[in-house]
């Protein structure tokens, strides 16, 4: 009877500690970080980071291949070690997560529309691979910011979307990552410069096709620490028009019509995310911060209107809803 009890016992054992390495093995960043912390080919050490600082080029370059090179197999990127040449790389120190460390960040411009960060935390003299921010356009450049209450930062990052080649489109764009849950989310994102031209019939199959449209936003975006900290932007929307058979050249275009749109936008520990206004969802209690007022976006400036906020509940969930189904609150 007790060795039917025991053989039961260990078959219950090897069943959940299957089912535990199954679930482990089930997460990209579980195998990452387990690769991270046993195999040293997969850390990043103080010598290296010396060497990629030092004013010897030869020993530079050999630090930054190396740097990409570990990254690049953090992430399970070996699509693109044979690109490793022409992969733009970029270093930061600063504490972004709430073990109060000095993380390094290494940022990977893969190509002209695509974009990784990867983070490393600092151990015993070598730097560990913990998480990953993917999916990013070619980042210009990294700030950080101090979150309120708190001992860490949020990652601030420069990006830069580039269709000129082919078309006309280029847009530059501040997006705002927090550390959160062991993982990277997104509570704030901003067009710095957009400038797009494109043929009206494109748009409207009655129009000419000798009708091209530019439009031009230009935005001042401003930090305030005190006495909160909030995010002020002053919008710059600009239309012109063309007249050509042919793509037109710059100077081809003359004014339009021009807009200018003031916002702001706080940091509400109670959303985790930069929110304009807070509000009720009428014939409820229901309690939701504005994310954004779609009455100053692009689209309702070029004739596609839309008069709604984009809300975020308390649970984290995302939707749009109309402005008049929205009580604010002071």
């Amino acid at each position: 009877m007790i060795k039917n009890l025991f053989l039961l016992f260990l078959i219950l054992l090897l069943v959940f500690t299957s089912l535990i390495i199954q679930e482990f093995l089930n997460h990209k960043q579980n195998i990452a970080t387990f690769k991270a912390y046993t195999s040293p080919s997969f850390k990043i050490s103080d010598q290296l980071l010396k060497n990629y600082y030092s004013n010897d080029t030869a020993l530079q370059d050999e630090a930054s291949k190396s740097i990409v090179l570990t990254t690049l197999n953090n992430l399970n990127f070996q699509q693109w070690i044979d690109y490793i040449d022409y992969i733009d790389i970029l270093l930061y120190q600063s504490n972004i997560s709430s073990e109060e460390n000095n993380e390094l960040i290494v940022v990977l411009n893969l190509s002209k529309d695509l974009a990784v960060i990867a983070i490393y935390t600092s151990l015993n003299d070598e730097y560990v691979f913990i998480s990953s921010i993917e999916n990013l356009l070619p980042i210009q450049s990294i700030t950080f910011l101090p979150i309120p209450a708190s001992s860490y930062n949020f990652i601030v990052t420069n990006q830069l979307l580039d269709e000129r080649l082919g078309g006309f489109f280029i847009e530059e764009f501040i997006e705002i990552f927090l550390y959160q849950n062991n993982v990277f989310k997104s509570v704030w994102k901003k067009t710095k410069y957009m400038d797009e031209i494109y043929n009206a019939q494109w748009i409207n199959p009655s129009e000419s096709p000798s009708k091209w449209i530019e439009v031009i936003e230009r935005n001042t975006i401003e930090f305030h620490k005190k006495p909160r900290l909030s995010i002020s932007v002053s919008t710059h929307k600009q239309k012109l028009q063309a007249i050509k058979d042919t793509f037109p050249l710059k100077e081809d275009f003359h004014p339009l019509k021009a807009l200018v749109v003031n916002e702001c936008f706080y940091w509400s520990p109670k959303y985790q995310n930069f929110i304009m206004n807070e509000g009720i969802v009428q014939n409820t209690t229901k309690s939701v911060a504005i994310l954004d007022d779609t009455e100053n976006w692009l689209e309702y400036y070029l004739g596609f209107k839309s008069r709604n906020y984009k809300v975020l509940t308390e649970d984290q969930k995302i939707f749009y809803i109309k402005k008049q189904d929205i009580t604010i609150t002071p």
